[in-house]
């Protein structure tokens, strides 16, 4: 019904439709109305000469010849109003307007009246009023079609023409003598151009149902993405400049350290670049399976950079593991492991930290150690949000688990464990008959955080 157009031309091209439609239907009766008075008049003209006699009376002759006078000067002026409602019919399919619109009632209702008493007055021609041919001008004024487009406009000029319509086919029927007859032509075309408007205000009705339904989901979403670009900003924030301060703060008077201004230089960088305002999906690529997830992998990257600002960095365990990450994951998992770093290069008073992967069946487990300082985590204090928004934030984002094992003097482990997809089942070699039961892994002792 709407043909796929957008919303706000939907409203105006149905009605423009509509009308246009109901314009070349009245114009078409108007047209066989001119048709049928020429013809019936031409017609009764011939039968009347037909009839006279060459020895008829005078008077009758007088009297014949003043009739058919009247009789054509009736078609005539019936002919010429026709052909006027026709011009005012075409004006107001090219210029919707009210002024239009009561000019076309107007003339219609004159032009209704003017036909219907030339061909009721022929004599002997039409037994009642509710023939077809008599119903043309009628069935034209009722598809007035209005100048507005809500639909109940379109009804009010519709009923409008149609009282009109009725009411001089009535007092032409009293004038001329003929019976009165409800003829169901007119009444049917009202009620279904009353059908007609009452539809497709219906389904402009569920078309407006539905763009308010697709508002309210793009304000959702619209809502959504301010929500995530917040995250990202607070946690961009976090891993530059709340970072970068705190190191300042904390470090010892006078130059900064190496690392110090190689961190500062890094998030200058990534404060000028525009790559996290990006989609995650958008600007990450799958992993690559074997050795090069590994080397591909934001893990990778993030120990790179802590390597580069001196931080001894020793990895093992199951690299390649890494490729069963999401782009997403991977990205966040990356720079969750740096915020670790990061924090042991300015808190630990170390210069070494372990990395240690593990792979599990619908998890992959990453821990960063270092035989540092330590702490309390409950008697953090308040400025140290690396652990909370930039790791613990970011991990639980994704449906993974921080857990933090730490002591003062003791060293600090953070395990980050992140969720992703259960590989295919293989062969168990226990539920085998007879199968010898395999050795299971068992933790490495020095691997325990104490």
């Amino acid at each position: 019904m709407t043909l796929g157009l957008p919303d706000h031309l939907v409203k105006r091209t149905l009605s423009h439709a509509l009308a246009r439609a109901a314009h070349w239907f009245a114009l078409t009766c108007l047209a066989g109305a001119l048709a049928s008075l020429i013809i019936l008049r031409l017609s009764t003209t011939a039968a009347g000469d037909a009839g006279v006699g060459p020895t008829a009376e005078v008077s009758s002759d007088n009297a014949t010849a003043a009739a058919l006078a009247d009789a054509d000067t009736a078609t005539i002026a019936a002919a010429l109003a026709l052909l006027l409602m026709a011009a005012v019919l075409v004006a107001l399919s090219l210029r919707r307007t009210v002024v239009l619109s009561v000019a076309y009632l107007v003339v219609g209702s004159v032009a209704t009246y003017l036909y219907t008493m030339a061909v009721l007055g022929m004599p002997d021609v039409f037994p009642s009023s509710n023939i077809f041919l008599v119903t043309l001008p009628k069935l034209a004024l009722v598809m007035v079609g209005g100048a507005g487009t809500a639909a109940l406009v379109g009804v009010l000029w519709g009923t409008t023409g149609f009282v009109l319509a009725e009411a001089v086919t009535v007092f032409a029927a009293v004038r001329t003598g003929v019976p009165y007859g409800e003829d169901v032509y007119t009444i049917s075309t009202y009620f279904f151009l009353v059908a007609m408007l009452l539809l497709t205000a219906f389904v402009r009705r569920q078309r407006a149902v539905q763009a308010a339904l697709h508002r309210a989901m793009q304000t959702d979403q619209t809502r959504l993405l301010r929500h995530d670009l917040e995250l990202r900003a607070l946690a961009l924030n976090q891993d530059t400049t709340l970072n970068q301060l705190v190191a300042v703060a904390r470090a010892h008077p006078g130059p900064l350290s190496d690392q110090l201004a190689g961190s500062i230089r890094d998030s200058l960088q990534t404060l000028r670049g525009t790559d996290w305002l990006t989609d995650v999906d958008a600007q990450s690529v799958e992993p690559s399976r074997g050795t090069d997830a590994w080397l591909t992998s934001e893990v990778y990257a993030a120990i790179e950079r802590s390597r580069d600002r001196g931080l001894v960095v020793e990895v093992s365990g199951e690299r390649a593991a890494l490729c069963r990450l999401s782009p997403a994951s991977d990205r966040e998992l990356g720079l969750a492991v740096q915020q670790c770093l990061v924090n042991v290069i300015l808190h630990s008073g170390k210069a070494a930290a372990e990395v240690v992967i593990e792979s599990e069946p619908t998890s992959i487990s990453l821990m960063v150690m270092d035989a540092g300082r330590g702490f309390t985590e409950s008697e953090t204090d308040a400025d140290r949000l690396g652990l909370r928004q930039a790791v613990r934030r970011r991990i639980e984002q994704l449906g993974g688990s921080v857990s933090v094992f730490t002591r003062p003097g003791a060293g600090t482990s953070v395990l980050l464990s992140v969720p992703v997809p259960s590989d295919e089942p293989s062969p168990d070699p226990q539920g085998a008959p007879g199968a010898a039961p395999t050795p299971t892994d068992t933790p490495d002792p020095e691997r325990v955080p104490r």
